[in-house]
């Protein structure tokens, strides 16, 4: 009898913990409202294209990029300093992460997350690009070609 008490205890123990920890857990959803001074840039990612609602940047300007993936696989969303065009078919994936301005890696379906850059002054009249280069990605199309005034 006294075994079944205690297994009972424990029971009702970790039934309260598994509460306690639901209520106070979860995922936070992503901060969508811009910094103070920050422009926000709507970003949609579909199967298999970039969209923007912002394309010319200013330098020295923060930018508060609002990242959504509507496509039915996972995403990334990178910032690279031009096109990579065919180089990026003979790079590794670290070798672009670490090439890029800004990234944010593997973003579910469905997901929105934030990404807060300011191009610096030396990016004055380059042209960037957003790009995914998930396997198979960038060459689908997962690219938009951006500018930065002079």
């Amino acid at each position: 009898m006294r075994h079944i008490w205690n297994w009972r205890r424990w029971l009702v123990l970790l039934v309260s913990l598994a509460l306690v920890l639901a209520a106070c857990g979860g995922s936070a959803p992503a901060q969508t409202s811009a910094p103070a001074g920050s422009q926000t840039v709507a970003i949609t990612e579909r199967d298999f294209a970039i969209q923007a609602s912002l394309t010319t940047f200013k330098p020295g300007v923060s930018y508060h990029f609002v990242i959504t993936n509507q496509g039915m696989v996972a995403h990334e969303f990178l910032i690279m300093p031009h096109s990579m065009g065919s180089m990026a078919q003979h790079m590794s994936m670290d070798e672009m992460h670490h090439l890029a301005l800004a990234a944010v890696e593997n973003i579910p379906p469905g997901a929105t997350v934030t990404l807060d850059y300011t191009f610096p002054r030396s990016a004055a009249g380059s042209h960037p690009e957003f790009a995914c280069f998930l396997p198979g990605h960038y060459e689908a199309g997962m690219k938009l070609a951006v500018s930065v005034q002079g």
